[in-house]
Parts: C-alpha cells; sequence; structure tokens
C-alpha cells in the first residue's frame, strides 16, 4: 500500500485528500498490470478525469488553507500546482493519442508516483513546521555543483529514506545498465544537468515508493526517475536563484544509447541501496 500514516500534515480534509490520490495511483498500477482493452482504457479515462478533478478542488482548498495560515511559502506552492495541471493535461493528450497504450499509462503511473510522493513528504510536511529555505542556509551553498548535490541528498532522503553515505567531486564512469536523464537548464545561464541512476538504486526508489519490487526497467521506472530529476533540479534552481542567478529547468529526457562511457566531472552520491552520479555544465 502506497499511504504511509506518516505522510499525514495534521489537516483532516488535506489528509484525506492525499490518501484518495495515492489510492488513485495505486489503483491505475493494477490497472496497467491486470487489465487489457476496453477496461484499461475506461480506468484510464477515469484516472484523468479524477486528477483534473483533484487539482480543481485539492489545490484551490489547500491554497485557501495556506492563505488562512499565512503560509510563507504559498506562491511556491502554487507554482508547483500549475506545473502539475500543465504536465497532467500534456499527458491526457499523449493519452488519447496513443489509444490508452500501456507504456503511456506507465509513463502517467511514473510521473504520479515520484510527484505525489515528494508534494506530499517533501513539500506538504512543512505545513506541519511552517518552515522555508532561509537566507543563512542558502548562503552555504557556493556553486551549482554544490546545489544540485545538497538537492539530491535532501530528495534521496525525504523519497526514500536513503542517505547519501559518502558525496564525492569526481570524474566518474557509469555503467551500461545505467539510467541516464538530462535536464536543460536555461536562464540568466545555459547548459544541461545529466543524472545517472544505478538500476540498483532506481529499483530501490520504486520500492520505497510503492512496495513494489521491479526487475525490469520500463516506462513506469523512466518516467519516476524523470520526475526525480526534475524535482532535484528545481529545487536546485530555487537554491540558486537565492545566491542571484536565475535558472529555469527544460523537460528531463531519457538518454536511451547510454553506453557508460561517460568520465565527465561532477558529484556521485553512494547510499546503502546503490549510485546517484550528477554533473552540471552551465555556460
Amino acid at each position: 500500500m502506497m499511504w504511509k500514516e506518516s505522510y499525514r500534515v495534521g489537516v483532516d480534509f488535506i489528509d484525506t485528500q492525499h490518501k484518495e490520490l495515492f489510492d488513485a495511483t495505486e489503483k491505475l498500477l493494477l490497472v496497467i498490470q491486470n487489465e487489457s482493452g476496453e477496461n484499461r482504457k475506461k480506468d484510464g479515462i477515469n484516472t484523468i478525469e479524477f486528477l483534473k478533478g483533484y487539482a480543481d478542488k485539492h489545490f484551490s482548498e489547500e491554497e485557501a488553507y495556506q492563505r488562512s495560515i499565512d503560509y510563507s511559502d504559498i506562491e511556491a506552492h502554487k507554482t508547483l500546482h500549475r506545473i502539475f495541471t500543465s504536465t497532467v493535461s500534456r499527458l491526457e493528450k499523449k493519452l488519447v493519442d496513443a489509444d490508452f497504450s500501456v507504456p503511456v499509462m506507465k509513463e502517467i503511473a511514473g510521473f504520479l508516483t515520484s510527484w505525489l510522493t515528494y508534494h506530499v513528504i517533501g513539500i506538504d510536511q512543512k505545513l506541519k513546521r511552517m518552515e522555508r529555505l532561509s537566507a543563512e542556509e542558502a548562503a552555504v551553498i557556493t556553486s551549482y555543483v554544490d546545489c544540485f548535490a545538497e538537492s539530491t541528498r535532501e530528495v534521496l532522503l525525504a523519497m526514500a529514506d536513503l542517505a547519501a553515505n559518502n558525496v564525492n567531486y569526481s570524474t566518474y564512469s557509469g555503467s551500461a545498465d545505467d539510467i541516464r536523464i538530462v535536464i536543460g537548464l536555461v536562464g540568466d545561464n545555459k547548459g544541461e544537468a545529466v543524472f545517472t541512476y544505478s538500476k540498483e538504486i532506481a529499483f530501490s526508489l520504486i520500492k520505497a515508493m510503492t512496495a513494489m519490487e521491479m526487475t525490469d526497467v520500463d516506462e513506469f521506472v523512466y518516467s519516476a526517475l524523470c520526475e526525480m530529476s526534475n524535482i532535484i533540479s528545481g529545487n536546485a534552481s530555487i537554491k540558486i536563484y537565492s545566491s542571484g542567478t536565475e535558472i529555469d529547468i527544460r523537460t528531463p529526457v531519457v538518454i536511451y544509447d547510454f553506453s557508460g562511457e561517460d568520465n565527465r566531472s561532477g558529484v556521485y552520491l553512494d547510499t546503502d541501496s546503490g549510485r546517484i552520479a550528477v554533473s552540471v555544465s552551465l555556460t
């Protein structure tokens, strides 16, 4: 079961609506695994309609609650809600165009899994604490790669309770089995962030979020890791912005023909469940 009691923020209507979305995501995963043809199409339609209704109702009510308690990060929170809504619209079109194919449904499920887990654990839990990144905390971060490294540590811990045992700044070479995702960076500087996930850590992250044991890398895994890379990059861009530089991020792209031969400079984080490497290049 994806929902955990530890996800509660202590506001009844928010907790109830979050649980409903976790339940819907879990149902979608079961549909993908067990149903075919018209039943899958019908459930796909129902899921999209639920997501759109959820966005309209939950986001407006959550934002109203945040205004009522004078929540300091409400504008950033509203931006995340708008991104979710636009992503659902994009995926709806893709799903219809593909006639509700299994790969696209897996892509939607992967996006929902990562987005929801981090939104509830990493973002909405702040409602308990009413906290945001302070100027003092922001000042500690001194480089772009530091921002991405710190953001990666935070997201791994929040989403999967994975602590980085070692953080190393050096060149790295991966394996042909690794999963590689690139996110373009634009703004005051242009470049890209490249995320390389070992299969071991990829499967551990999925298991932590869904309790599912994965043995193959499919569209669900790719999509979940794309959204995780998106979250890490978004958080890093906020840290970078706090130092006076504006960086925006582009849609994640999976590099399917990654050979493992990549010796660019970056940072890699080792955990008990595998390694994730991040390199950042900006001009």
